[in-house]
């Protein structure tokens, strides 16, 4: 089964809204998310960080969250068209590492 960039959701996409001294975006939820789940959004073509407020949320719903740039991304470090670890990987740690008997 081959999968591809449109089988996953979108990431979230954040429009600026205006608050004193704090910058603030306004974040529509990807999906139902439970308080305190943290997720990558996008702003101004930055990724950031946002915490689910208490309670949670549920998609589509928009909440207001602090735009910090800078605090996501972690999907540059994720290679696309290919496998991150190669076949032996698993022996990379040494033969007593759990990372190759739990392999087996």
């Amino acid at each position: 089964m081959s999968t591809t960039k449109q089988d996953y959701e979108p990431m979230a996409v954040a429009m600026p809204t205006a608050v004193k001294g704090v910058p603030m975006v306004e974040v529509s939820a990807p999906s139902d998310l439970p308080g305190g789940y943290v997720f990558d959004a996008v702003a101004n073509g930055q990724t950031f960080s946002v915490t689910v407020p208490a309670g949670g949320v549920s998609r589509g719903q928009t909440f207001s969250a602090p735009f910090v740039p800078g605090g996501g991304g972690v999907s540059a470090s994720v290679p696309e068209g290919r496998w991150k670890d190669d076949l032996c990987d698993c022996c990379r740690f040494g033969s007593c590492h759990p990372a190759l008997w739990m392999g087996m």
